[in-house]
């Protein structure tokens, strides 16, 4: 099968082409020994199955970053039959220094010149034909949010060549290439592979150059260590600074042939919009309307809408009266009780998965889809900056900190792009103690639905400010000079249905294949407990704290360890408790602060460990499960001083 390979610098639309390209089902795996996510897809082109394969984006294959370690494996592992490259036709420049790079290994190419209609729009024109001429590579121009282009870029697939361009390296520098490419010659490579490895070798950093070495079998080989060492002694810098700077001068004069500037008489109207959400007036007046949107669409009518159809007139008006018909003739009372019972499969699994999570995630999902893909995701970010660094951050951790609301395992992971250990010790910190995961702020939302929305400006003015807190806290405890934060902000775009469609189907499906068994395994544990009375010691063992201090129902225990377990689970727990009527409106309040701040479920704890080591996860938990605890009281204590009601 042919293979093909997705390149390009972050933020081009590279993904939104593969959505585009892609016509069968989607494989996505996270690279082993990594957290990068690479995705493939099958694509038919005349009668010949061809493999697309999308990764992250890069800047520079040479460094020893996650992104770049992957997509040099996958260059050289794999040996894709060419390489297609995104690039954002209004930011060209920085592309075509990764256009050099790929160029210099001589690898079959096609250059795919992205969002042509905003390069337009900003005065932008490329002239695709001279760009074509100098590379001596199919161009394409494209705009993958509307699919125009991806026909011919298809179509291109079976035409890509060699560029044809001579290595703008220095002589000295490119003979040594040559040399070293030679010397592994006994390799079964192919020839841009070989290039491609003494590229590496000569200009990488130390990790980089070990393992092109390693994998062209020239480590040892004495003839290719004096040959880099005579090339490193005949120039006064290091070789990689050559390679970049030759590769760079390159592309400017690529660019400097192919783009020109037109005269923009107007400014859409997209525009204007994304220049006020970066204002510091506007744009938190459009970050207001954003959250009280989403408390509409999520908790209103995904909680109260969708959820009361599928929860209330489906499975209990259809599925359980059925059920019970069907149940109530297996004879033994236990199997019985297991199934449909209070804490049985049908009642803790069934129900709160399809009933109650999936609808309310599907609609969160959707949602928080249109904005990653109008572009808002990096405008928060600039505007966000300056509270950042009062906690110790920058601009870089609004990322980490947005994807914690899809998941907070996964934005521990994404700590790694900041800059050093005291930012990705803080920002972990702030994940672990106030960022929600998808799942659990959509049950959540739906609970501060049937309150008000007092209550969740209530809920959430004491969550955003503990953590803002404790952010300014660590940030005095762990003085740094704070790093620099430089970020490209991309247009406002309309979304992509077709793309927020993927995305929210592929997150459904990924929630469904990982709940469903931690569903069911739960409800298993929790029967088996209620069964032999374990839920009655745990729930007197806590009485004092939580029914004392907290002020809330015993049964609240349950909703913390399931919550420690899997979030979901226990926010489920909390949501059936409120249908019920167990707690009143100030006692949800409670309840709902002490879920948010309470320690993340165990899969994060272990990340934790993983990330910080056993010491400082042990530290963050201790003083999050502390802090919540003494939060959740104080709140409960000042509500009944203060005669709250909601």
């Amino acid at each position: 099968m042919k293979k093909v390979l997705l390149l390009g610098v972050p933020n081009v639309g590279k993904s939104t082409i593969f959505s585009r390209l892609i016509i069968n089902k989607v494989s996505l795996r996270t690279y082993p020994g990594t957290a990068v996510e690479v995705r493939r897809g099958d694509l038919r082109v005349n009668g010949e199955d061809v493999e697309i394969i999308d990764i992250p984006g890069v800047c520079n294959l040479y460094f020893n970053e996650d992104n770049e370690r992957v997509a040099r494996n996958i260059l050289i592992d794999e040996a894709p039959d060419l390489v297609v490259q995104v690039c954002d036709a209004k930011n060209l420049k920085r592309s075509l220094v990764l256009t050099a790079l790929l160029a210099e290994f001589n690898i079959p190419m096609i250059l795919a010149l992205n969002m042509v209609d905003e390069a337009a729009q900003k005065g932008i024109k490329v002239k695709r034909h001279k760009l074509e001429q100098m590379l001596g590579t199919p161009v394409i121009e494209t705009i993958a949010a509307e699919g125009v282009g991806i026909p011919s870029l298809i179509s291109a697939l079976h035409t890509a060549v060699t560029p044809t361009f001579a290595s703008r390296l220095p002589a000295h520098l490119a003979a040594t290439v040559t040399h070293l490419a030679e010397l592994s010659a006994d390799t079964p490579r192919t020839v841009w592979e070989k290039r491609a490895l003494a590229l590496f070798a000569i200009a990488g950093d130390h990790a980089t150059s070990t393992w092109a070495l390693q994998k062209s079998g020239l480590e040892n080989n004495p003839v290719a260590c004096q040959a880099l060492l005579d090339a490193q002694q005949s120039f006064h810098r290091h070789l990689g600074l050559l390679v970049s700077r030759s590769e760079s001068l390159w592309a400017e004069a690529l660019y400097a042939e192919s783009v020109y500037a037109t005269h923009v008489t107007s400014t859409p109207l997209l525009n204007r919009i994304g220049d006020l959400t970066l204002t510091p007036v506007t744009g938190t007046l459009t970050l207001l309307a954003l959250i009280f949107a989403l408390y509409l669409i999520v908790g209103k009518f995904a909680a109260g809408i969708v959820v009361d159809l599928l929860s209330d007139d489906f499975f209990g008006g259809i599925v359980a009266p059925w059920l019970k018909i069907v149940v109530a003739g297996i004879p033994y009372g236990f199997v019985r009780d297991m199934i449909i019972g209070e804490y049985g499969f049908y009642t803790m699994a069934v129900v709160p998965v399809f009933g109650l999570l999936l609808p309310i995630l599907t609609v969160f999902f959707f949602t928080f889809g249109c904005i990653e893909d109008s572009g808002y995701i990096p405008r928060l970010s600039i505007l966000l900056d300056r509270l950042f660094r009062k906690v110790g951050l920058n601009g870089k951790a609004v990322l980490p900190m947005v994807l914690g609301f899809s998941c907070v395992t996964m934005a521990t992971i994404s700590t790694r792009v900041l800059d050093n250990k005291r930012e990705r010790f803080i920002a972990i910190f702030l994940l672990s103690l106030g960022i929600p995961c998808s799942a659990k702020l959509s049950v959540i939302l739906a609970i501060m639905a049937q309150i008000s929305f007092t209550a969740f400006l209530f809920v959430f003015g004491i969550v955003f400010s503990l953590t803002i807190a404790t952010g300014i806290i660590l940030n005095k405890m762990m003085p740094c000079e704070a790093s620099n934060f430089i970020m490209e902000v991309p247009p406002i775009r309309i979304p992509s249905i077709k793309n927020v469609l993927v995305k929210t189907s592929y997150r459904s499906v990924l929630f469904l294949k990982e709940a469903v068994p931690l569903f069911v395994i739960s409800a298993f544990g929790l029967f088996i407990a209620q069964r032999v009375g374990l839920l009655t010691i745990i729930e007197t063992l806590f009485a004092p704290l939580i029914s004392g201090f907290l002020g809330l129902p015993p049964q609240f225990a349950e909703s913390l360890i399931m919550g420690f377990i899997r979030g979901e689970a226990g926010v489920a727990i909390l949501k059936k408790m409120a249908d019920a009527g167990t707690m009143n409106h100030a006692q949800l309040v409670v309840a709902m602060i002490v879920t948010i701040l309470f320690i993340p479920c165990v899969t994060n704890f272990m990340l934790i460990i993983k990330e910080q080591g056993s010491q400082r996860a042990m530290a963050i938990i201790t003083a999050v499960t502390t802090t919540a605890i003494i939060t959740g009281g104080a709140v409960n204590y000042f509500i009944r001083w203060a005669h709250l009601t909601f």
